[in-house]
């Protein structure tokens, strides 16, 4: 045997170089005994160990946080079409509260001032500008952006303070007529003037006019500019109701509900078209899902009544009048005369042409 058969026999080990390879299990085997079960035990070098264990405690940690942050991010990503399925109201608030949880998150503040902006939720997006908003940076377009939603927001509080100042000027016991009157007179100038925020002034000027084809009109000089406004688009559909024109009134309350489907008016609205079609129990529940959603929103607590006496909930009935006399709003002369049998339900909500 020659000096390197001599040194393959006790120095082979491909690993190590200083043991005989074992061939006895493999007989290909290139590594001696002991570097063979270490090879078998510890795959990776012994020096990752404590890599590998960092990266596990990370992982795990990272396995706890995900849920949450998975969540947050689903409420970011999905915000516009959660608005699509009629939740307006809940998604808004989700996203304001996923704000909160990340106050540096710049993006997600944006994205939440621009749904509040873009669906009319002026005071919402008002506060949310100030309180998540405010003191970040901003690229030169979002910046713009931003701008101008607070011009909107500034002329629609502008409008709103000289409201509240006409208002003033109104004595309680000035005649009802000389009243209007002057309100109209001040919404005519303010018609005029540019600072002053359109949709509210052509809202107001519908408040005050003398007949149903100008109030019908002057709502829809605000839904051209504000085609988001829900209260606008409920008054419209109520007056289309009242004129006997239950088609248009039920798509002007269905295009409420196509972006907030708990909206009280909304569904106070086709409560009343349902049971002026004699679906009884599905006006009971749009009622109740009004009621539930806001109670005092105009006439909800009536119409819920109605619908409770149309299905026989007498003991409902009894804790809701006792609710309306508690909000010093107690049941009105031509609703206690639908429910004594007196009108029906065509009579009350239908204005009949009798010429």
């Amino acid at each position: 045997m020659d000096e390197q058969e001599l040194f393959e026999e006790f120095y082979g080990c491909a690993l190590c170089h200083q043991a005989p390879v074992d061939r006895t299990e493999n007989p290909h085997s290139q590594l001696c005994k002991r570097c063979r079960e270490q090879a078998i035990r510890y795959p990776v070098p012994k020096l990752a160990f404590p890599i590998v264990l960092v990266v596990l405690v990370l992982t795990v940690f990272a396995y706890f946080q995900m849920p949450e942050d998975l969540s947050d991010y689903r409420i970011y990503a999905t915000a516009e079409a959660q608005i699509e399925e009629g939740m307006l109201y809940d998604t808004l608030s989700s996203l304001e509260e996923t704000a909160s949880r990340h106050p540096d998150s710049t993006d997600l503040a944006v994205r939440l001032v621009t749904l509040s902006m873009d669906y009319e939720c002026y005071d919402f997006a008002a506060y949310c500008m100030n309180t998540h908003l405010a003191g970040k940076s901003l690229s030169d377009v979002t910046y713009g952006k931003m701008v101008h939603y607070q011009n909107i927001l500034d002329s629609y509080y502008n409008t709103m303070d000289a409201l509240e100042e006409i208002s003033g000027e109104l004595d309680e016991d000035m005649d009802p007529e000389l009243g209007r009157t002057i309100l109209r007179e001040h919404l005519e100038t303010m018609k005029e003037d540019p600072k002053m925020f359109k949709p509210l002034v052509w809202y107001y000027a519908a408040q005050v006019t003398d007949t149903p084809e100008e109030y019908k009109e002057d709502l829809l000089r605000c839904l051209e500019e504000s085609p988001m406004n829900f209260t606008a688009m409920a008054d419209l559909g109520t007056r289309l109701r009242r004129d006997g024109d239950l088609t248009g009134a039920r798509e002007y309350y269905e295009q409420i509900l196509r972006y907030e489907k708990k909206d009280a008016l909304g569904n106070r609205g086709i409560a009343i078209l349902e049971m002026l079609g004699g679906n009884m129990e599905e006006g009971l529940r749009r009622a109740r899902i009004a009621y539930e959603s806001n109670p005092d929103a105009t006439y909800v607590r009536d119409t819920y009544l109605v619908a409770l006496f149309e299905n026989g909930e007498e003991e409902e009935m009894a804790k809701i009048r006792q609710e309306m006399e508690e909000a010093d709003t107690p049941v009105e002369e031509d609703t206690e005369a639908l429910l004594q049998g007196e009108m029906t339900l065509r009579e009350y909500y239908v204005e009949e042409d009798e010429s």
